[in-house]
């Protein structure tokens, strides 16, 4: 990809913001805190309730299980 195809913006975060802050995903898992129970059980609920499809257009989301425990809300 050339510049000229780049937005503005684009090139901007790319040339002055990237160097310091770096991908969003980058992280140092020895300085993470531990889930807390509550985190745990909260993560727990929403994954039993939850399920990720995907549509036809290829974007996934997320829908209620119909038979799960959070049906009707």
């Amino acid at each position: 990809m050339t510049d000229r195809s780049r937005s503005r913006g684009m090139r901007f975060t790319e040339r002055f913001l990237l160097p310091f802050t770096g991908p969003a995903q980058v992280a140092d898992p020895r300085r993470r805190t531990p889930a807390t129970p509550a985190q745990r059980d909260r993560a727990d609920e929403l994954e039993s309730g939850l399920r990720r499809v995907t549509g036809p257009d290829g974007r996934s989301y997320v829908v209620p299980v119909e038979d799960g425990p959070h049906r009707g809300s």
